[in-house]
């Protein structure tokens, strides 16, 4: 058996908060949150990841820390490959969150249509590298596609990313 390092990826404690102002926007798209909301996550050379978020409705209200919706486990080439630029892509990789209203699939043969409400990106960086426990981000960020056009505040997104250790053996 041969000790071989993984870093262990989580993305937890996810909760959206939607202030009144922006769900009236016309400008947003965002009129009714009658269906639940989803994200994707993606990082390069992973297979996309699906998981719903919880609304927030107060605004003092933070989610659960220590709820992981989402994990991803890196072995040392994983990440070395991230930290090397590509040729065909963007030269820095990101550990991308896009946000949608509603869930993507069909019902009884029509598409469902969802809407995108907005992405955080976190750029991956040498820390990733280091074999240390570390939080790469942790509470709210403004995401909503108006955040920046009229200076109302749009929709936020809460989050926890951290990277652990995560030493296995392999046969």
């Amino acid at each position: 058996m041969d000790p071989q390092a993984f870093i262990r990826l989580s993305i937890g404690s996810l909760g959206l908060r939607i202030p009144g102002s922006a769900l009236k926007s016309s400008k947003t798209g965002i009129r009714a949150f009658s269906s639940p909301c989803s994200c994707e996550i993606r990082l390069r050379g992973f297979p996309v990841q699906t998981t719903s978020i919880p609304l927030v409705s107060s605004p003092e209200a933070t989610p659960d820390i220590h709820s992981i919706a989402s994990s991803f486990y890196l072995e040392d080439s994983d990440v070395k490959a991230l930290l090397t630029p590509g040729c065909f892509y963007n030269p820095h990789a990101y550990l991308e969150i896009t946000v949608f209203t509603g869930w993507k699939g069909s019902h009884c043969g029509v598409g469902v249509k969802r809407q995108q409400i907005g992405t955080f990106k976190l750029e991956v960086g040498p820390e990733w590298g280091q074999g240390k426990p570390v939080i790469l981000f942790n509470g709210w960020i403004g995401i909503g596609k108006n955040k920046h056009e009229s200076g109302k505040p749009g929709a936020e997104l809460h989050l926890r990313v951290q990277l652990d250790p995560d030493p296995r053996y392999v046969f």
